[in-house]
């Protein structure tokens, strides 16, 4: 994920036949312990012969992901049968034993020819599909969704973080030093342009303080009808909460310096979202002293 960040500041199945269907059944029927003995092995050789220099955590079985490593053995490619169980992978292996007559047989020839994907951290979950001496095998992390932010929300924390880092002396680098300076307050009107921008950024997929149409930051400030003595901009994108961006903002010597200075008295913060991009969210931060 991109983050980055930039400040500026200006003042003024189906269909088996049923003999087919028995016979499944009561391999079903038998699957239970061959199946848990056999992730038994492959967390062993995770822990093990196939570790890498820390060890992964052992897989647990998911029923989507035997769904997905029966798709494989019809010959579906691995993506192709991801889409169609949907499983919401961020990666996946597929792993193929033929000719194991045992478990201890399929251990052997995982650590043989899969060492290094039964070995990679990432994966926490397993999959099996067995046919006679075949053994379609799945790995798989699931993709972790954040929750939604919620604007109001996040408005009031970037808030809080902030009044809190103004609230003891900071060094914004070098021959920036400043005492504590007093909170500053919500300014809907400021929110006003910060959203604007945020959205403009996130629509051109471009992070800066120029907007599309060639605005300046105090020219967006003015726009929404706030009538100002200073103002400054944060630009940011890729960090997921408010906590990430204020730290990214605090870390960054020119950021620093509008979070601190004293002047300011209100502000305005507020984020889009540009799905599927990366980055995916791009924030603005306004701070202004009014007239």
């Amino acid at each position: 994920m991109l983050r980055r960040v930039r400040s500026r500041r200006q003042w003024p199945l189906g269909g088996a036949p049923l003999r087919l269907a028995t016979f499944a059944a009561a391999a079903l029927a038998l699957a239970p312990s061959a199946r848990a003995d056999l992730v038994a092995k492959i967390n062993a050789l995770r822990k093990n012969d196939c570790a890498a220099e820390t060890a992964g955590a052992p897989v647990r079985p998911d029923k989507m992901l035997d769904d997905l490593a029966h798709e494989l053995s019809r010959g579906t490619a691995l993506p192709n049968a991801i889409k169609r169980v949907g499983y919401p992978a961020s990666a996946a292996s597929s792993l193929h034993v033929n000719g194991a007559q045992s478990e201890d047989a399929a251990q052997r020839a995982l650590a043989v020819k899969y060492c290094s994907e039964i070995g990679d951290t990432r994966y926490t979950e397993i999959g099996l599909y067995r046919y006679h001496d075949d053994i379609w095998i799945v790995l798989a992390a699931r993709r972790i969704e954040p929750k939604p932010l919620d604007p109001t929300a996040v408005a009031a924390r970037v808030l809080e973080l902030v009044n809190a880092a103004r609230a003891v002396p900071r060094n914004c680098g070098e021959g920036h030093s400043f005492a504590a300076a007093g909170p500053v307050k919500a300014s809907p009107t400021l929110a006003e342009a910060a959203r604007l921008h945020s959205v403009d950024m996130a629509e051109h997929r471009k992070l800066g303080h120029p907007g599309s149409d060639g605005s300046r930051p105090a020219e967006r400030v003015t726009r929404v009808g706030y009538e100002w003595l200073g103002t400054g901009e944060n630009v940011a994108s890729g960090q997921p909460t408010p906590e990430a961006v204020v730290a990214a903002w605090l870390e960054s010597p020119g950021h620093c310096l509008n979070i601190m200075e004293p002047r300011f008295t209100e502000m305005g913060v507020a984020f889009a979202l540009a799905p599927e991009q990366n980055p995916n969210i791009y924030w603005t931060q306004v701070f202004a002293v009014p007239r």
